[in-house]
């Protein structure tokens, strides 16, 4: 019995072992996206084996299990904050395992009306996948919220495979993961003949269909021919020496050295990485000494907008606190920060963008108004004190020439549903602004800049990645690297956009799959409630129930 004991404990472990391997090794290894489609079926047959043998303490199984997959996808966390990598790898596999619990739950209430195990398994596994899709939309709309390991971004190497996410976004890739998993454990765990052929056919067509239809848009798509060129910039500044320690005037004098190498007269924008220089007030911008440096370079390029990445302020005299976000300085004065885009020529400043999807205990306090002991907290821990000013939504930021693009600063990039907001409103290309030094040379950068690869096709639109430090290059409207530069490399570079004013389903309606995945796990939360509290007799058809005259 003991032997027995250990050697399913022994195999449960194997298979936790499986799940992260394969779920892990698509954002770590090109090309290997393939494997998300088969990674959760060592996690169903883990649940199986568990509650065929009635193992204890079946929850810190499959919490390991994604437990192990954060830490193998997102363990460079730890080089920017070693307790903010402990809470973020935490919290995000306790919300994986939560979501994995309640497939458990709805398995155990749908298992005591259904007698078909198939069919019963069926059911519980499509109520995960829906509770799964529900989660991580919601995910990417509140204050505390790190979605770097949405499902779909498994692809994010392999954007000839995922060329649909133009209609169905990154969720939409999550969904195809999760009902290709489904699908073929169902096909490889059944035991009825007709059943099993069933499951081999769905799972087939599942997996192969859109692949193909990916292969053949990916083949066929052609990019409008709307060139303009731009000059990234790739200042390779050390982010934990930035400010403080190299003067802000070395730093400027770098840029425009840098701009000035590659800028010609058919020059479009000039696109630095995200706050590149600080203190600028929003309001009364000449009073900076960098934007007076900028203003003067421009003046000799007068066909070239700078787009800018920039700490900026914005200054209250008022009594009450004028913003959420607002920090109080001196009596009857109030100040906001922000991290802000803003696109500029010699002239005058066109518009701008502040970063809204901000990283949790560094830019934000998450819900700081409620959970006030939060602030404090986590600045003893190395946090911010108190949250970054942001905006309602995702804006397109206008230049001279009143083509519009959109900046998404650091790692907005991984918010589609936001970013592709820029797109509706015209932009006509995007940018990723970002400092990615902070992770040294691990898989982080490198993930950051391949998940760009996913929002140039959502959006159809060409997706310019200028990074302090880590990889800036272009990629194309079909996902494609057309040119990039190395780790921790000084540069600067010249590349050609195709602007693009088409819009894509995915621009026009959105992340579809995951708001229908809320209102669909809402409805089968409450049948799955009645199942769970309602007597079987109760719930049976008119036609099982006894007559009234015999009653």
């Amino acid at each position: 019995m003991e032997n027995s004991k250990r050697n399913t404990k022994g195999e449960c472990w194997l298979l936790v072992a499986g799940f992260i391997v394969l779920m892990s090794l698509p954002f770590l290894v090109p090309r290997l996206g393939f494997l998300a489609l088969i990674a959760f079926i060592p996690l169903f047959q883990l649940d199986r084996q568990l509650r065929g043998n009635q193992v204890r303490h079946a929850f810190w199984y499959y919490y390991v299990a994604f437990l192990g997959f954060n830490i193998a996808a997102t363990f460079w966390i730890w080089f920017v904050s070693e307790a903010g990598a402990i809470a973020a790898i935490l919290l995000n596999a306790l919300q994986m395992a939560a979501v994995f619990a309640l497939y458990r739950w709805s398995s155990r209430i749908i298992r005591r009306r259904e007698a078909r195990p198939a069919v019963a398994d069926g059911l519980s596994m499509l109520f995960f996948a829906v509770t799964w899709l529900a989660w991580e939309h919601i995910y990417f709309n509140i204050e505390i919220s790190w979605p770097w390991l949405v499902l779909g971004n498994a692809f994010a190497y392999n954007p000839e495979m995922v060329q649909w996410y133009e209609t169905f976004g990154a969720v939409g890739g999550s969904a195809w993961i999760l009902l290709c998993n489904i699908l073929l454990f169902l096909a490889l765990s059944g035991k009825a003949r007709r059943t099993r052929r069933a499951f081999i056919w769905s799972a087939a067509a599942m997996v192969f269909i859109p692949l193909i239809c990916s292969e053949i848009r990916y083949a066929t798509y052609r990019e409008t021919d709307d060139p303009m060129e731009v000059v990234v910039i790739q200042p390779n500044v050390d982010p934990f020496h930035k400010y403080g320690v190299e003067p802000q005037g070395a730093l400027d004098a770098k840029l425009i050295e840098l701009a000035a190498r590659e800028t010609t007269p058919r020059t479009r924008y000039v696109i630095t990485p995200e706050t590149f220089t600080y203190d600028l007030d929003i309001d009364h911008p000449e009073t900076n000494a960098s934007f007076q440096r900028y203003r003067a370079f421009l003046a000799a390029h007068p066909e070239t907008d700078l787009l800018l990445g920039a700490l900026t302020i914005r200054q209250f005299d008022c009594t009450a606190k004028p913003t959420r976000s607002a920090r109080p300085r001196g009596e009857a004065r109030w100040i906001d920060l922000y991290n802000t885009a803003l696109v500029m020529d010699s002239e005058q400043i066109y518009g701008w963008y502040v970063k809204s999807k901000l990283v949790p205990g560094v830019e934000i306090i998450p819900y700081e108004n409620v959970l006030t002991f939060l602030g404090p907290l986590v600045s003893k821990f190395g946090g911010s004190s108190s949250s970054y000013g942001t905006q309602d939504e995702m804006d397109a930021i206008p230049g001279s020439d009143g083509r519009k693009l959109g900046a998404m600063i650091c790692y907005e990039s991984v918010y589609g549903d936001w970013s592709r907001i820029a797109t509706k409103k015209g932009a006509s290309f995007l940018a990723v602004m970002t400092n990615d030094g902070w992770w040294g040379d691990t898989p982080g950068y490198r993930q950051h800049f391949n998940f760009a690869r996913l929002r140039a096709i959502e959006n159809r639109r060409d997706v310019v990645q200028a990074a302090n430090t880590g990889t800036s290059g272009l990629i194309n409207q079909r996902g494609d690297v057309v040119c990039k530069t190395g780790w921790w490399v000084e540069t600067a570079f010249r590349a050609t956009v195709n602007g693009n004013e088409a819009q894509t389903p995915f621009v026009r309606h959105g992340d579809r799959v995951g708001r229908t995945a809320c209102c669909a796990f809402l409805i089968l939360l409450v049948l799955l409630l009645v199942l769970r509290f309602v007597p079987a007799s109760d719930t049976r058809s008119g036609r099982d129930r006894p007559a009234a005259g015999n009653a």
